[in-house]
Protein backbone atom coordinates (compact mmCIF):
# COMPACT_ATOMS: atom_id res chain seq x y z
CA UNK A 1 0.00 0.00 0.00
CA UNK A 2 1.63 3.35 -1.21
CA UNK A 3 2.00 5.99 1.62
CA UNK A 4 0.49 9.10 1.31
CA UNK A 5 2.84 12.26 1.65
CA UNK A 6 1.80 15.03 3.74
CA UNK A 7 2.52 18.53 2.53
CA UNK A 8 3.55 21.71 4.18
CA UNK A 9 -0.60 23.12 5.93
CA UNK A 10 -1.90 25.75 4.00
CA UNK A 11 -1.48 29.22 4.47
CA UNK A 12 -5.34 29.52 5.14
CA UNK A 13 -4.68 26.88 8.37
CA UNK A 14 -1.55 28.36 9.19
CA UNK A 15 -3.51 32.31 9.17
CA UNK A 16 -6.21 30.10 11.34
CA UNK A 17 -4.12 28.22 14.06
CA UNK A 18 -1.64 31.61 14.59
CA UNK A 19 -5.62 33.76 15.07
CA UNK A 20 -6.83 31.17 17.51
CA UNK A 21 -3.24 31.18 19.16
CA UNK A 22 -3.23 34.97 19.25
CA UNK A 23 -7.05 34.95 20.69
CA UNK A 24 -6.71 32.62 23.23
CA UNK A 25 -3.07 34.11 24.72
CA UNK A 26 -5.24 37.41 24.17
CA UNK A 27 -8.16 36.59 26.48
CA UNK A 28 -5.92 34.59 29.16
CA UNK A 29 -4.06 37.71 29.47
CA UNK A 30 -6.84 40.12 29.39
CA UNK A 31 -8.63 38.21 31.90
CA UNK A 32 -5.47 38.93 34.65
CA UNK A 33 -4.65 42.25 33.28
CA UNK A 34 -8.69 42.96 34.39
CA UNK A 35 -8.06 41.07 37.50
CA UNK A 36 -5.46 43.13 38.79
CA UNK A 37 -7.21 46.92 37.12
CA UNK A 38 -10.12 45.46 39.38
CA UNK A 39 -8.16 45.65 42.37
CA UNK A 40 -6.36 48.66 41.77
CA UNK A 41 -9.37 50.58 41.44
CA UNK A 42 -10.99 48.86 44.87
CA UNK A 43 -8.13 49.39 46.41
CA UNK A 44 -8.72 53.64 45.20
CA UNK A 45 -12.49 54.06 45.96
CA UNK A 46 -12.79 51.52 49.23
CA UNK A 47 -9.07 52.49 50.75
CA UNK A 48 -7.61 55.98 49.32
CA UNK A 49 -10.18 57.76 48.66
CA UNK A 50 -12.32 57.05 51.88
CA UNK A 51 -9.03 58.01 53.90
CA UNK A 52 -8.89 61.25 52.31
CA UNK A 53 -12.96 61.95 53.10
CA UNK A 54 -12.13 61.30 56.88
CA UNK A 55 -9.16 63.35 56.91
CA UNK A 56 -11.07 66.44 55.80
CA UNK A 57 -13.61 65.78 58.28
CA UNK A 58 -11.04 65.36 61.35
CA UNK A 59 -9.39 68.39 60.19
CA UNK A 60 -13.06 70.40 59.98
CA UNK A 61 -13.44 68.82 63.64
CA UNK A 62 -10.16 70.01 64.45
CA UNK A 63 -10.89 73.33 62.94
CA UNK A 64 -14.16 73.69 65.31
CA UNK A 65 -12.43 72.66 68.11
CA UNK A 66 -9.61 75.39 67.86
CA UNK A 67 -12.83 77.85 66.74
CA UNK A 68 -14.70 76.93 70.07
CA UNK A 69 -11.07 77.52 71.82
CA UNK A 70 -10.96 81.03 69.86
CA UNK A 71 -14.00 82.12 70.66
CA UNK A 72 -15.99 83.78 73.75
CA UNK A 73 -16.28 81.67 76.60
CA UNK A 74 -20.19 80.44 76.82
CA UNK A 75 -22.96 77.75 76.41
CA UNK A 76 -22.42 77.93 72.43
CA UNK A 77 -18.27 77.24 72.26
CA UNK A 78 -18.88 74.43 75.18
CA UNK A 79 -21.67 72.90 72.48
CA UNK A 80 -19.01 73.59 69.49
CA UNK A 81 -16.15 71.99 71.37
CA UNK A 82 -18.35 68.86 72.88
CA UNK A 83 -19.46 68.48 69.23
CA UNK A 84 -15.51 68.56 67.43
CA UNK A 85 -14.53 66.04 70.22
CA UNK A 86 -16.74 63.97 69.66
CA UNK A 87 -16.44 63.66 65.70
CA UNK A 88 -12.84 63.10 66.61
CA UNK A 89 -13.10 60.35 68.78
CA UNK A 90 -15.28 58.36 65.22
CA UNK A 91 -13.31 59.91 62.71
CA UNK A 92 -9.64 59.29 64.02
CA UNK A 93 -9.65 55.56 64.52
CA UNK A 94 -11.82 55.32 61.44
CA UNK A 95 -8.66 57.03 59.46
CA UNK A 96 -6.22 54.39 61.59
CA UNK A 97 -7.98 51.77 60.40
CA UNK A 98 -8.00 52.80 56.46
CA UNK A 99 -4.29 53.66 56.55
CA UNK A 100 -3.07 50.11 58.36
CA UNK A 101 -2.23 49.26 55.11
CA UNK A 102 0.58 51.04 54.65
CA UNK A 103 3.33 51.36 56.87
CA UNK A 104 4.16 55.43 56.16
CA UNK A 105 0.64 56.26 55.86
CA UNK A 106 -0.17 54.10 59.39
CA UNK A 107 2.47 56.29 60.95
CA UNK A 108 1.92 59.56 59.87
CA UNK A 109 -1.82 59.00 60.51
CA UNK A 110 -0.58 57.73 64.72
CA UNK A 111 1.07 60.88 64.75
CA UNK A 112 -1.74 62.81 63.58
CA UNK A 113 -3.95 61.11 66.04
CA UNK A 114 -1.51 61.38 68.98
CA UNK A 115 -0.60 65.41 68.55
CA UNK A 116 -4.34 65.78 68.53
CA UNK A 117 -5.28 64.05 71.43
CA UNK A 118 -2.35 65.59 73.25
CA UNK A 119 -3.43 68.89 72.37
CA UNK A 120 -6.92 68.66 73.39
CA UNK A 121 -6.27 67.14 76.24
CA UNK A 122 -3.67 69.66 77.29
CA UNK A 123 -6.34 72.45 76.58
CA UNK A 124 -6.40 74.45 80.16
CA UNK A 125 -10.30 74.77 80.98
CA UNK A 126 -9.49 77.86 83.40
CA UNK A 127 -7.45 79.76 81.64
CA UNK A 128 -8.08 81.57 78.81
CA UNK A 129 -4.89 83.40 77.85
CA UNK A 130 -3.31 79.87 77.87
CA UNK A 131 -6.20 78.21 75.93
CA UNK A 132 -5.55 81.66 73.26
CA UNK A 133 -1.94 80.63 72.82
CA UNK A 134 -2.52 77.07 72.42
CA UNK A 135 -5.18 77.96 69.66
CA UNK A 136 -2.49 79.76 67.79
CA UNK A 137 0.45 78.81 65.34
CA UNK A 138 2.66 80.62 67.23
CA UNK A 139 4.22 77.49 69.06
CA UNK A 140 6.35 75.54 68.09
CA UNK A 141 6.03 72.32 65.15
CA UNK A 142 6.79 69.85 68.02
CA UNK A 143 3.42 70.04 70.27
CA UNK A 144 0.25 71.78 70.07
CA UNK A 145 -1.83 72.49 67.57
CA UNK A 146 1.06 73.68 64.90
CA UNK A 147 2.30 69.90 65.74
CA UNK A 148 -1.61 68.98 64.53
CA UNK A 149 -1.40 71.23 61.59
CA UNK A 150 1.46 69.75 60.43
CA UNK A 151 0.63 66.26 60.78
CA UNK A 152 -2.47 66.62 59.19
CA UNK A 153 -0.82 68.73 56.43
CA UNK A 154 1.76 65.54 55.74
CA UNK A 155 -0.64 62.65 55.69
CA UNK A 156 -2.98 64.94 53.46
CA UNK A 157 -0.03 64.99 51.02
CA UNK A 158 0.95 61.37 51.69
CA UNK A 159 -2.97 60.36 50.52
CA UNK A 160 -2.63 62.73 47.43
CA UNK A 161 0.49 61.08 46.38
CA UNK A 162 -0.75 57.43 47.20
CA UNK A 163 -3.91 58.65 45.20
CA UNK A 164 -2.14 59.66 42.15
CA UNK A 165 0.24 56.57 41.95
CA UNK A 166 -2.43 54.07 41.96
CA UNK A 167 -5.07 56.26 40.11
CA UNK A 168 -1.73 56.31 37.27
CA UNK A 169 -1.57 52.73 37.80
CA UNK A 170 -5.43 51.42 36.98
CA UNK A 171 -4.74 53.87 34.17
CA UNK A 172 -1.56 52.39 32.86
CA UNK A 173 -3.84 48.69 33.29
CA UNK A 174 -6.95 50.01 31.87
CA UNK A 175 -4.72 50.67 28.72
CA UNK A 176 -3.15 47.35 28.82
CA UNK A 177 -6.38 45.52 29.25
CA UNK A 178 -7.54 47.68 26.07
CA UNK A 179 -4.77 46.81 24.11
CA UNK A 180 -5.50 43.18 25.07
CA UNK A 181 -9.45 43.24 24.33
CA UNK A 182 -7.85 44.82 20.80
CA UNK A 183 -5.83 41.88 19.72
CA UNK A 184 -8.46 39.37 21.05
CA UNK A 185 -10.97 41.61 18.30
CA UNK A 186 -8.23 41.01 15.70
CA UNK A 187 -7.70 37.66 16.23
CA UNK A 188 -11.37 36.83 16.76
CA UNK A 189 -11.89 39.11 13.02
CA UNK A 190 -9.68 36.83 11.12
CA UNK A 191 -11.15 33.24 12.90
CA UNK A 192 -14.44 34.66 11.91
CA UNK A 193 -13.09 35.74 8.33
CA UNK A 194 -11.13 32.55 7.26
CA UNK A 195 -14.15 30.51 8.98
CA UNK A 196 -16.90 31.69 6.95
CA UNK A 197 -14.37 31.39 3.52
CA UNK A 198 -14.04 27.59 4.61
CA UNK A 199 -17.59 27.11 4.94
CA UNK A 200 -18.15 28.77 1.76
CA UNK A 201 -15.71 26.63 0.05
CA UNK A 202 -16.57 23.50 1.55
CA UNK A 203 -20.16 23.82 2.26
CA UNK A 204 -22.04 26.59 0.78
CA UNK A 205 -20.84 26.37 -3.13
CA UNK A 206 -21.40 22.16 -3.03
CA UNK A 207 -24.86 23.18 -1.75
CA UNK A 208 -25.52 25.98 -4.43
CA UNK A 209 -24.13 23.61 -7.02
CA UNK A 210 -26.95 20.66 -6.14
CA UNK A 211 -29.34 23.34 -6.31
CA UNK A 212 -28.87 24.40 -9.60
CA UNK A 213 -28.91 20.35 -10.75
CA UNK A 214 -32.08 20.55 -8.84
CA UNK A 215 -33.52 23.24 -10.91
CA UNK A 216 -32.37 22.24 -14.62
CA UNK A 217 -34.17 18.80 -13.19
CA UNK A 218 -37.50 19.89 -12.21
CA UNK A 219 -40.39 19.18 -14.56
CA UNK A 220 -41.88 22.43 -16.62
CA UNK A 221 -44.70 22.55 -14.80
CA UNK A 222 -42.52 23.89 -11.50
CA UNK A 223 -41.66 26.96 -13.76
CA UNK A 224 -44.26 29.97 -13.91
CA UNK A 225 -45.26 30.62 -16.91
CA UNK A 226 -43.86 33.67 -18.75
CA UNK A 227 -45.60 37.31 -17.73
CA UNK A 228 -47.13 35.60 -14.51
CA UNK A 229 -45.33 36.44 -11.19
CA UNK A 230 -43.84 33.96 -9.22
CA UNK A 231 -43.63 34.62 -4.90
CA UNK A 232 -41.68 37.33 -3.60
CA UNK A 233 -38.28 35.77 -2.64
CA UNK A 234 -38.05 35.83 1.10
CA UNK A 235 -35.56 38.06 3.06
CA UNK A 236 -33.26 36.18 5.13
CA UNK A 237 -34.01 36.72 9.04
CA UNK A 238 -29.99 37.95 9.38
CA UNK A 239 -30.52 40.91 7.09
CA UNK A 240 -33.55 41.73 9.07
CA UNK A 241 -31.64 41.48 12.31
CA UNK A 242 -28.83 43.37 10.58
CA UNK A 243 -31.35 46.23 9.52
CA UNK A 244 -32.90 46.30 13.05
CA UNK A 245 -29.02 46.76 14.79
CA UNK A 246 -28.53 49.75 12.39
CA UNK A 247 -31.88 51.52 12.84
CA UNK A 248 -31.21 50.91 16.81
CA UNK A 249 -27.05 52.25 16.18
CA UNK A 250 -28.43 55.58 14.27
CA UNK A 251 -31.12 56.76 17.23
CA UNK A 252 -28.01 55.95 19.82
CA UNK A 253 -26.02 58.15 17.48
CA UNK A 254 -28.70 60.83 17.80
CA UNK A 255 -29.24 60.51 21.02
CA UNK A 256 -25.47 61.01 22.04
CA UNK A 257 -25.34 63.88 19.47
CA UNK A 258 -27.72 65.67 21.69
CA UNK A 259 -26.57 65.00 25.02
CA UNK A 260 -23.10 66.17 23.40
CA UNK A 261 -24.65 69.57 22.18
CA UNK A 262 -26.28 69.99 25.48
CA UNK A 263 -22.79 69.35 27.65
CA UNK A 264 -21.29 71.69 24.73
CA UNK A 265 -23.79 74.30 25.75
CA UNK A 266 -23.65 74.08 29.45
CA UNK A 267 -19.65 74.38 29.30
CA UNK A 268 -20.13 77.81 27.24
CA UNK A 269 -22.44 78.84 30.18
CA UNK A 270 -20.09 78.09 33.17
CA UNK A 271 -17.18 79.50 31.96
CA UNK A 272 -18.60 83.06 32.20
CA UNK A 273 -20.66 81.95 35.49
CA UNK A 274 -17.18 80.62 37.25
CA UNK A 275 -15.72 84.07 36.21
CA UNK A 276 -18.60 86.26 37.24
CA UNK A 277 -18.32 84.55 40.81
CA UNK A 278 -14.43 85.28 41.00
CA UNK A 279 -15.06 88.98 39.77
CA UNK A 280 -17.26 89.38 42.52
CA UNK A 281 -14.49 87.83 45.43
CA UNK A 282 -11.94 89.92 44.13
CA UNK A 283 -14.05 93.49 43.32
CA UNK A 284 -12.65 96.27 45.29
CA UNK A 285 -14.73 98.85 43.47
CA UNK A 286 -14.15 102.26 44.66
CA UNK A 287 -12.75 104.06 47.72
CA UNK A 288 -13.88 107.10 48.97
CA UNK A 289 -11.94 110.71 48.74
CA UNK A 290 -8.99 110.63 50.33
CA UNK A 291 -8.11 107.12 50.34
CA UNK A 292 -6.20 104.97 48.15
CA UNK A 293 -6.82 101.01 48.21
CA UNK A 294 -5.14 98.30 46.43
CA UNK A 295 -6.03 94.28 46.97
CA UNK A 296 -5.54 91.10 44.89
CA UNK A 297 -6.61 87.38 45.73
CA UNK A 298 -4.41 84.16 44.42
CA UNK A 299 -7.35 81.34 44.82
CA UNK A 300 -5.97 77.91 45.24
CA UNK A 301 -7.76 76.12 42.95
CA UNK A 302 -8.95 77.64 39.71
CA UNK A 303 -10.81 81.11 39.71
CA UNK A 304 -13.03 80.57 42.70
CA UNK A 305 -11.80 81.49 46.56
CA UNK A 306 -12.95 81.06 49.82
CA UNK A 307 -11.50 84.61 50.54
CA UNK A 308 -13.06 87.27 49.68
CA UNK A 309 -12.41 91.29 49.51
CA UNK A 310 -13.77 94.86 48.92
CA UNK A 311 -13.38 98.64 48.66
CA UNK A 312 -16.62 100.69 49.67
CA UNK A 313 -17.16 104.27 49.44
CA UNK A 314 -19.69 104.95 52.74
CA UNK A 315 -22.36 107.83 53.23
CA UNK A 316 -20.75 109.27 55.67
CA UNK A 317 -17.70 110.42 53.79
CA UNK A 318 -15.26 107.22 55.16
CA UNK A 319 -14.11 104.31 53.15
CA UNK A 320 -14.78 100.53 54.47
CA UNK A 321 -12.42 97.92 53.67
CA UNK A 322 -13.18 94.27 54.08
CA UNK A 323 -11.52 90.64 53.98
CA UNK A 324 -13.01 87.63 55.04
CA UNK A 325 -12.08 84.01 54.70
CA UNK A 326 -14.58 81.11 54.35
CA UNK A 327 -13.28 77.45 56.00
CA UNK A 328 -11.75 75.34 53.06
CA UNK A 329 -11.47 76.36 49.66
CA UNK A 330 -13.27 75.40 45.94
CA UNK A 331 -16.54 76.00 45.09
CA UNK A 332 -18.88 75.70 47.96
CA UNK A 333 -16.35 77.86 50.08
CA UNK A 334 -16.79 79.71 47.30
CA UNK A 335 -20.44 80.46 47.18
CA UNK A 336 -20.74 81.17 50.38
CA UNK A 337 -18.37 84.16 50.26
CA UNK A 338 -20.13 85.71 48.03
CA UNK A 339 -23.26 85.35 50.17
CA UNK A 340 -21.41 87.07 52.33
CA UNK A 341 -19.63 89.23 50.93
CA UNK A 342 -22.97 90.80 49.40
CA UNK A 343 -24.65 90.76 52.95
CA UNK A 344 -21.60 93.17 54.58
CA UNK A 345 -21.80 95.55 51.63
CA UNK A 346 -25.80 95.97 51.43
CA UNK A 347 -25.60 96.76 54.79
CA UNK A 348 -22.81 99.18 54.65
CA UNK A 349 -24.61 100.73 52.13
CA UNK A 350 -27.95 101.00 53.64
CA UNK A 351 -26.22 102.24 57.54
CA UNK A 352 -22.56 102.66 57.47
CA UNK A 353 -22.49 100.35 60.78
CA UNK A 354 -19.38 97.41 61.14
CA UNK A 355 -21.35 96.27 64.07
CA UNK A 356 -25.01 95.41 62.04
CA UNK A 357 -23.08 94.46 58.63
CA UNK A 358 -21.41 91.63 60.45
CA UNK A 359 -25.09 90.67 62.02
CA UNK A 360 -26.47 90.86 58.66
CA UNK A 361 -23.36 88.68 57.41
CA UNK A 362 -24.10 85.70 60.46
CA UNK A 363 -27.91 85.87 59.03
CA UNK A 364 -27.06 84.02 55.94
CA UNK A 365 -25.06 81.17 57.47
CA UNK A 366 -26.66 77.75 57.30
CA UNK A 367 -27.05 76.04 60.21
CA UNK A 368 -26.93 72.76 58.79
CA UNK A 369 -23.31 73.82 57.18
CA UNK A 370 -19.89 73.31 58.56
CA UNK A 371 -18.32 75.78 57.29
CA UNK A 372 -17.55 79.10 59.12
CA UNK A 373 -15.53 82.78 58.53
CA UNK A 374 -13.51 85.04 59.58
CA UNK A 375 -13.94 88.96 58.77
CA UNK A 376 -11.71 91.90 59.58
CA UNK A 377 -13.61 95.13 58.68
CA UNK A 378 -12.06 98.69 58.79
CA UNK A 379 -12.79 102.22 58.32
CA UNK A 380 -10.86 105.15 56.94
CA UNK A 381 -11.77 108.38 57.51
CA UNK A 382 -9.92 111.52 56.36
CA UNK A 383 -11.91 113.90 57.44
CA UNK A 384 -11.18 112.90 61.63
CA UNK A 385 -7.88 111.00 60.91
CA UNK A 386 -9.12 108.29 62.84
CA UNK A 387 -9.13 104.15 61.43
CA UNK A 388 -11.94 102.16 62.58
CA UNK A 389 -11.79 98.13 62.92
CA UNK A 390 -13.96 95.55 63.48
CA UNK A 391 -11.90 92.03 63.72
CA UNK A 392 -13.98 88.71 63.80
CA UNK A 393 -11.36 85.96 64.87
CA UNK A 394 -9.48 87.08 61.84
CA UNK A 395 -5.44 87.63 61.11
CA UNK A 396 -4.92 90.56 63.14
CA UNK A 397 -3.90 93.44 60.28
CA UNK A 398 -0.98 95.20 60.16
CA UNK A 399 -0.33 98.75 60.87
CA UNK A 400 2.77 100.16 59.45
CA UNK A 401 3.47 103.84 60.74
CA UNK A 402 5.10 106.59 58.76
CA UNK A 403 8.47 106.03 61.06
CA UNK A 404 8.58 102.28 59.57
CA UNK A 405 6.94 100.98 63.57
CA UNK A 406 4.37 98.06 62.83
CA UNK A 407 1.62 97.66 65.19
CA UNK A 408 -1.39 95.03 65.10
CA UNK A 409 -4.60 95.24 65.64
CA UNK A 410 -6.51 92.87 67.73
CA UNK A 411 -9.82 91.04 67.52
CA UNK A 412 -12.68 92.71 68.78
CA UNK A 413 -14.90 89.78 68.54
CA UNK A 414 -15.32 86.25 67.95
CA UNK A 415 -15.64 84.42 64.31
CA UNK A 416 -18.75 83.86 62.48
CA UNK A 417 -19.95 80.23 63.21
CA UNK A 418 -23.52 78.91 62.69
CA UNK A 419 -23.68 77.41 66.05
CA UNK A 420 -22.36 80.52 67.92
CA UNK A 421 -25.49 82.82 68.07
CA UNK A 422 -24.28 86.40 69.15
CA UNK A 423 -25.43 88.49 71.55
CA UNK A 424 -26.03 92.06 71.69
CA UNK A 425 -22.04 92.46 72.71
CA UNK A 426 -20.08 89.75 70.72
CA UNK A 427 -19.17 91.99 68.48
CA UNK A 428 -17.50 95.76 69.04
CA UNK A 429 -15.66 98.71 66.85
CA UNK A 430 -12.18 100.23 67.84
CA UNK A 431 -10.38 103.13 66.22
CA UNK A 432 -6.71 104.42 66.48
CA UNK A 433 -5.18 107.70 65.02
CA UNK A 434 -4.61 107.40 60.89
CA UNK A 435 -2.31 109.70 59.25
CA UNK A 436 -0.68 110.43 56.31
CA UNK A 437 2.59 107.93 55.95
CA UNK A 438 0.54 105.32 57.62
CA UNK A 439 -0.52 101.89 55.83
CA UNK A 440 -3.37 99.85 56.79
CA UNK A 441 -2.66 95.83 55.50
CA UNK A 442 -5.25 93.23 55.87
CA UNK A 443 -4.21 89.98 54.40
CA UNK A 444 -5.56 85.85 55.35
CA UNK A 445 -4.12 83.03 57.21
CA UNK A 446 -3.08 81.46 53.41
CA UNK A 447 -0.13 83.84 53.60
CA UNK A 448 1.09 83.84 57.27
CA UNK A 449 0.16 79.92 57.67
CA UNK A 450 1.53 79.52 54.38
CA UNK A 451 4.24 76.84 54.04
CA UNK A 452 7.18 76.43 51.80
CA UNK A 453 10.62 74.55 52.22
CA UNK A 454 11.93 76.32 55.12
CA UNK A 455 8.59 75.89 57.29
CA UNK A 456 5.89 78.77 57.55
CA UNK A 457 5.70 81.55 56.18
CA UNK A 458 4.97 83.49 59.31
CA UNK A 459 3.43 86.90 60.65
CA UNK A 460 7.16 88.09 61.87
CA UNK A 461 8.15 88.01 58.02
CA UNK A 462 4.98 89.71 56.75
CA UNK A 463 5.81 92.21 59.76
CA UNK A 464 9.48 92.30 58.25
CA UNK A 465 9.02 93.27 54.55
CA UNK A 466 6.63 95.49 55.96
CA UNK A 467 8.60 97.51 58.17
CA UNK A 468 11.51 97.70 55.37
CA UNK A 469 9.39 99.26 52.96
CA UNK A 470 10.44 102.89 51.51
CA UNK A 471 9.12 105.97 52.68
CA UNK A 472 6.13 106.88 50.83
CA UNK A 473 5.35 102.89 49.65
CA UNK A 474 1.56 103.01 47.91
CA UNK A 475 -0.36 100.39 48.80
CA UNK A 476 -0.35 98.55 45.50
CA UNK A 477 3.55 98.75 45.95
CA UNK A 478 3.05 97.19 49.24
CA UNK A 479 0.80 94.13 48.47
CA UNK A 480 3.58 93.49 45.20
CA UNK A 481 6.33 93.66 47.84
CA UNK A 482 4.41 90.65 50.01
CA UNK A 483 3.56 88.51 47.18
CA UNK A 484 7.02 88.91 45.90
CA UNK A 485 8.57 87.84 49.45
CA UNK A 486 6.21 84.98 49.27
CA UNK A 487 7.46 83.69 46.05
CA UNK A 488 10.91 84.00 46.74
CA UNK A 489 9.92 82.18 50.35
CA UNK A 490 8.75 78.75 47.58
CA UNK A 491 5.20 79.75 49.21
CA UNK A 492 2.64 76.53 48.00
CA UNK A 493 -0.17 78.44 46.42
CA UNK A 494 -2.07 75.50 45.92
CA UNK A 495 -2.41 74.69 49.89
CA UNK A 496 -4.84 77.52 50.34
CA UNK A 497 -6.54 81.11 49.06
CA UNK A 498 -3.93 84.23 49.30
CA UNK A 499 -5.39 87.46 49.58
CA UNK A 500 -3.75 91.14 50.52
CA UNK A 501 -5.65 94.42 50.59
CA UNK A 502 -4.09 97.46 51.29
CA UNK A 503 -4.86 100.99 52.07
CA UNK A 504 -3.26 104.21 52.75
CA UNK A 505 -4.43 108.37 52.71
CA UNK A 506 -4.05 109.51 49.39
Amino acid sequence: MPLRTVGPPSLPALVLSLSALVAGASAAGGYLVNERHENTVRHLEQRIRPAQGTLVQARAAVGDARSACLAQDGAQADTLRTDARGRLARHLPELRDLTAYHPQLAATAADFDRSTNDWLNGLPADDRAAALAACTTSGTDRDGYPAVHRHADRLGAQLAAEAHRTTADATREGRALLLYLLLLCGGLVVLAGLAARQITRRLLTPLAGIEQRLRQDAPAADVPPAGVPGPAPAVPAALNRLAHAADTLRGRLRTAQRQARRDQQALVQNGPCVQGLGAILATRQRSGSGVTAHGELVAAEGLLAGDYLGVLALSDGSTALLLGDVSGHGVEAALLAVQLKCALRGSLRTAADPVAAVRAAWHTLDPDDEHFSTLVLARLDPRTGRLGWLNAGHEQPFLRRADGTVERLAPTGPLLHPLIEPDADSWGERSTPFRPGDLLLLCTDGLTEGRGPDGEFGERRVAELLAGLPPGATPAEAVRALYAGAERFGLDWRRDDVTVLAADLS
